[in-house]
């Protein structure tokens, strides 16, 4: 139902999307089936900026990227209108990136766009439209597929609609972005193969329905919603569907900062721990929903390409295991060939052990001496332990009196509070 862009603020690092859409509805009937489709029209998009200052050393600490060695497991015909030779090898490896993790027997066309746009905006990219149909055993009549999607279920192209593109892209071509393939944007550049390596992740239906409308909250487009908001609950596992829609009930649930994906694949792949949706206090169009919390999963993190947040300097190359695995049960094929090369480099921190029982030492590279503000927050964002600490400048610090926190997942943010500089580390206890 929405397209998802990136736009930028010149004078901020990190910026948070927010956007309107309008959409149209129409049935195509046959003698076997009930074809329906939701087509797409251009949004309106804008950034707000992020106070906190990026920290580049985080994305150094580890970066992780798709094997792109083995065969792809998808075909992608992209028409590219008006790409300079290295914008098209950029986006390219981007659709190359997704090639290799999503399965499917019917080609994925994207028309992708390099032209002027307005000043602060990056680019854009949304599914061509939504679809369902009854009679078909792999596709559910009361839920709405993004076009990808629903052709791969479907087993080939859906012809029942004049428009035969699957996902429409547009990039600003006056931008200076970073186009190399590396993942190394240098500081004040955006690197491109992420921004679209995002946008096609919405493309292909990383993307919900929710939506407020004064002080109610609704999801369902024509009495259904999409295959993403099948898999969103709040904190106590209770569906987002199961509210009544449009409510306040949803609404208070819409911006509770506590919904997750009960996607068993995504919760496989954290550590047996629901992944966070990002759902602030403030309902962000665009924003809210339909990404994964950026606190939980901040810049560095190897699940954070699909939070709602993109830096310059900042690169990340796969989409991560939660994105997979969401994908995955939202009927995605997912390449029994995938993996997924890890390469450490450098940090300015260095946290040990992790997993750990009741002390953690904390090592510094390049770091003077100063104040330090430690807080430990639980999987939920709830601030389970404060400690303000004076270092020396010598290489560790140690915390010596976490032998009463329970056994679990947590995140710990260092802020030096002379320069406002904040470290993110995701710590486990045993």
């Amino acid at each position: 139902m929405k397209k998802i862009t990136f736009l930028k603020t010149r004078k901020v690092l990190n910026s948070m999307l927010v956007i309107l859409f309008v959409m149209s509805f129409c049935d195509t009937f046959s003698q076997k089936y009930n074809f329906r489709e939701i087509k797409i029209t251009e949004p309106i998009c804008v950034y707000h900026p992020d106070p906190e200052p990026f920290d580049k050393s985080k994305i150094e600490a580890l970066r992780k990227s798709v094997n792109l060695t083995n065969s792809p497991c998808s075909n992608f015909d992209v028409t590219y209108i008006d790409f300079t030779p290295e914008a098209q090898a950029a986006f390219q490896h981007a659709v190359d990136i997704w090639s290799h993790i999503i399965e499917s027997p019917v080609l994925i066309r994207i028309v992708a766009r390099f032209e002027p746009l307005d000043e602060n905006t990056l680019g854009s990219a949304s599914p061509a439209s939504f679809n369902t149909v009854s009679g078909v055993p792999t596709i559910d009549p009361n839920k709405w597929y993004p076009a990808a999607l629903y052709e791969k279920l479907l087993g080939q192209d859906r012809g029942e609609f004049e428009e035969a593109n699957d996902i429409n892209t547009r990039f600003n071509s006056e931008f200076d972005f970073y186009f190399g393939l590396d993942g190394n944007p240098p500081s004040g550049k955006h690197d491109f193969v992420s921004v679209v390596l995002h946008e096609l992740g919405h493309g292909l239906g990383f993307v919900g329905f929710a939506n407020i409308d004064g002080l109610n909250g609704k999801i369902r487009s024509n009495n259904r919603a999409s295959i993403y908001d099948n898999f969103i609950v709040n904190s106590e596992n209770l569906s987002i569907l199961s509210l009544p829609d449009p409510s306040s009930e949803l609404f208070a649930s819409l911006t509770s900062n506590n919904l997750f994906s009960n996607s068993q694949n995504a919760i496989s792949g954290n550590n047996n721990i629901l992944p966070k949706i990002y759902a602030p206090s403030e309902f962000n169009q665009g924003s809210s929903y339909s990404h994964w919390d950026e606190f939980v999963f901040p810049a560095g993190n190897s699940n954070s390409l699909m939070t709602p947040r993109i830096a310059s300097g900042e690169a990340n190359h796969n989409p991560g295991d939660i994105t997979i695995g969401f994908f995955k049960d939202m009927g995605w094929g997912i390449c029994s060939t995938l993996s997924i090369d890890e390469v450490n480099v450098s940090s300015k921190v260095n946290v040990w052990p992790n997993p750990f029982t009741d002390q953690i030492s904390v090592g510094f590279t390049n770091l003077n001496s100063t104040k330090l503000q430690i807080k430990l927050f639980d999987i939920k964002g709830s601030m389970i332990f404060s400690k303000q600490i004076t270092y020396d400048g010598n290489y560790s610090i140690y915390l010596n009196d976490l032998g009463s926190i329970q056994k679990g997942i947590y995140f710990m943010t260092i802020t030096n509070t002379s320069s406002n500089l904040r470290f993110t580390e995701k710590i486990v206890k045993y």
